[in-house]
């Protein structure tokens, strides 16, 4: 956890040569960072002064005293190390970082958000070359989390890439691992996502179909849903002539409602 800190002014010091010597269009920037081990058994303090894009003199708590990074920082650190300089850097690991620990522990330490997972496809444009297989972990924090494939329950090594974990801008994180492999009809592909929010890994399969067996599911499905629509039409005509009295006899263009369903699944089946 890092907590940052910058000012255009050239620092509380004055009647120092080295100060007045500082050009007005540089960054005066002052860092402060507080770095845990193993929750709050081992703390850490760091402040850092930094001259344009140049550290010129530090503070650790591990050392107990400042350092000089440069000619610049030398006055700044040899002021550091009186004695009341010192006794209030000292403090500092209580003060600022246990404080803003125990402050913003349940939004940064305890925060979890589970990721959501899905396996997308991208085909080779010939047979040679092997397919891509694209597993995505999106919307997850700590920034923390594992990702495998398994091909037919064996862990695949080879061919797998990571890319860069990205930030999403709302403390949360994405990531994507792709898997280079040549499908064979049957094979089933796993997934396997593992993070601190989840009691039990999150597992997407894909399994490698023929073209056939697409067209025939994608049918059936289209064939569901015209019987349920159908149903859902009867009944209703149903109900309307049991109320109105007599039965009125609806005539379905049953050629131009299969030639609809056909058009709106014609994309998927060009998969």
């Amino acid at each position: 956890q890092h907590w940052l800190g910058a000012t255009q002014s050239p620092g509380t010091l004055q009647n120092t040569s080295a100060f007045e010597r500082w050009s007005e269009t540089l960054l005066f920037s002052q860092k402060s960072e507080c770095h845990y081990t193993n929750g709050m058994q081992r703390v850490r303090y760091l402040k850092r002064l930094i001259w344009g894009q140049q550290e010129i003199c530090y503070y650790d708590s591990d050392l107990g005293f400042s350092v000089a990074r440069t000619e610049l920082g030398r006055p700044i650190a040899e002021y550091w190390n009186r004695l009341e300089w010192l006794s209030y850097l000292w403090a500092s690991v209580e003060k600022f970082c246990s404080y803003n620990h125990r402050r913003f522990k349940n939004i940064t330490v305890d925060r979890r958000v589970k990721p959501r997972v899905k396996i997308s496809t991208l085909k080779a444009e010939s047979s040679h070359r092997p397919s891509l297989l694209v597993c995505s972990a999106t919307g997850f924090y700590p920034s923390e989390i594992a990702t495998k494939w398994f091909k037919n329950g064996q862990e695949e090594t080879a061919g797998v890439v990571s890319r860069e974990l990205l930030h999403n801008g709302d403390w949360t994180f994405q990531i994507q691992v792709m898997l280079e492999t040549k499908p064979r009809l049957g094979d089933v592909y796993t997934c396997q996502v593992e993070h601190i929010s989840l009691q039990t890994p999150i597992t997407m399969q894909w399994v490698a179909q023929s073209d056939t067996a697409k067209r025939k599911m994608f049918i059936g499905i289209g064939g569901f849903v015209l019987g349920l629509s159908f149903t859902v039409l009867g009944l209703l005509i149903y109900q309307k002539n049991k109320k109105d009295g007599p039965i009125i006899l609806v005539h379905l263009n049953y050629t131009k409602i299969l030639k609809t369903v056909s058009l709106n699944f014609k994309d998927i089946l060009d998969f």
